[in-house]
């Protein structure tokens, strides 16, 4: 048996959170292991201070927290172990299509920007 990679497109989605037009600073904020972007987002509300554009990007990678058929809330994820490379490839790829999308409407040369990661997000921004 022989392991083949392709590259494919698809669609993936980031929540943003403040006025764009406003802001003087850009975060961008990775979620952790089993959370979605707009649930972390909530939790960051408390530092959108009319100042900030905050931005989630959600982990390539969405399963069902749970087997019972009754509870089905979905969680993503950055990446596993398994095809770990090729997946952190292209989540860094993602990532860098995000960047390009908050940019395209704002000037960069007029705003800071940070990155804040929880748990494996952690992992994500330093990459």
């Amino acid at each position: 048996m022989k392991e083949h990679h392709i590259s494919v497109k698809r669609t993936a989605r980031y929540f943003a959170l403040g006025d764009p037009a406003r802001a003087g600073e850009v975060w961008f904020a990775c979620h952790g292991y089993g959370q979605l972007a707009a649930r972390f987002l909530e939790k960051l509300r408390v530092l959108d201070d009319g100042r900030r554009y905050l931005v989630a990007p959600e982990g390539l990678s969405r399963f069902y927290l749970s087997e019972s058929p009754t509870e089905r809330r979905v969680g993503a994820s950055w990446m596993t172990r398994e095809d770990r490379l090729a997946e952190i490839e292209d989540y860094v790829r993602y990532l860098d299509a995000v960047y390009a999308d908050v940019f395209g409407s704002l000037d960069r040369a007029q705003l800071t920007v940070h990155a804040l990661g929880f748990s494996q997000g952690a992992s994500t921004v330093s990459r």
